[in-house]
């Protein structure tokens, strides 16, 4: 509603101006036509007659088109505001998606939180029981700060890590990430060029690579390999991990990337469901590809394809 009606006063302020505009150029344009034309010989020589006539035809030419620019301006003075709003509409729809995923995913951890304070304050307990309503709730808290991280990496736009792009081998990245995942990274099989470097923000990419890596050690057995490669194509540096899981069906796939969602065959696991939405968000930015290849019981491949560092 706002930005409707930002829309309609941006409208009405462009159509305003090419009206304004079209009346003093066709002013202009008369002024200076009978100013330089004017011919003031015998009226019997019919140059004088003709120049009037000359005259009368140009001022209707530039009646009709200022009477069609009043038909046309409104029009394209909508379809130009909507253009210049259109990174502000972008801007004001991810604060409402963030608003709203807040409110919904944050709505459990902070129950879960004030359910085991309530617990502990309501009675006398032993020591034990507090311990262990302490340990609950810093649970909650860690899934909430979790929760909060992976909804404002969706909420970042482009403009915002522009400016701060720099060269990035992914073979470091993938050293940090395997670092932080001690679990995870005896499981690990990589193949990697070592020259193969992007333009990004390095801790947008290790939070791609650690969600690659989180999904595909959640969603396999716990002693299968994960492979992982990186190489540089003729058209840009290609990420990939494999896993040998559950895999997905094709009908899956297609929603693989959206918030929230979770497939039949992983609800039973932990996890919010933003993993590679966060995955999609991240290629997004960095203007890469992601593609992914998955067979029921067979595992999945997921393929971020990177354009060339300049």
């Amino acid at each position: 509603m706002i930005l409707r009606r930002a829309r309609r006063r941006l409208a009405v302020v462009f159509a305003t101006a090419q009206l304004t505009l079209a009346v003093a150029f066709a002013f202009a344009v008369y002024g200076y036509v009978t100013i330089a034309f004017d011919f003031d010989g015998p009226a019997e020589s019919g140059v004088g007659a003709s120049a009037e006539a000359g005259f009368a035809v140009l001022r209707s030419g530039l009646v009709w088109a200022c009477l069609a620019l009043l038909l046309i301006a409104p029009v394209t003075s909508w379809l130009l505001a909507g253009m210049v709003l259109r990174p502000v509409r972008r801007s004001f729809e991810a604060q409402e998606r963030f608003v709203d995923d807040a409110s919904h995913e944050l709505r459990t951890p902070l129950t879960a939180i004030r359910a085991q304070l309530e617990l502990a304050v309501h009675r006398q307990r032993a020591p034990d029981e507090y311990v262990d309503a302490i340990r609950r709730s810093l649970v909650a808290t860690t899934v909430l700060e979790q929760t909060l991280s992976d909804l404002l990496v969706l909420s970042q736009s482009d403009r915002e890590i522009s400016a701060d792009r720099t060269p990035v081998r992914l073979s470091a990245v993938l050293d940090r990430c395997v670092s932080l995942l001690p679990d995870v990274a005896q499981r690990v099989i990589a193949e990697v060029d070592d020259t193969a470097t992007v333009e990004g923000l390095p801790g947008l990419l290790d939070r791609l690579l650690l969600n690659l890596l989180s999904n595909a050690a959640r969603y396999s057995p716990a002693v299968s390999p994960i492979r992982v490669r990186i190489a540089r194509r003729p058209n840009g540096v290609a990420l990939t991990v494999t896993d040998t899981g559950i895999g997905m069906r094709a009908s899956e796939i297609t929603h693989a990337t959206e918030r929230f969602w979770r497939a039949d065959s992983s609800r039973a696991s932990d996890g919010n469901g933003l993993g590679l939405a966060i995955v999609r968000q991240i290629a997004d930015l960095h203007h890469a590809r992601l593609t992914i290849e998955s067979t029921v019981g067979a595992g999945t491949s997921v393929g971020v394809l990177f354009p060339l560092s300049r």
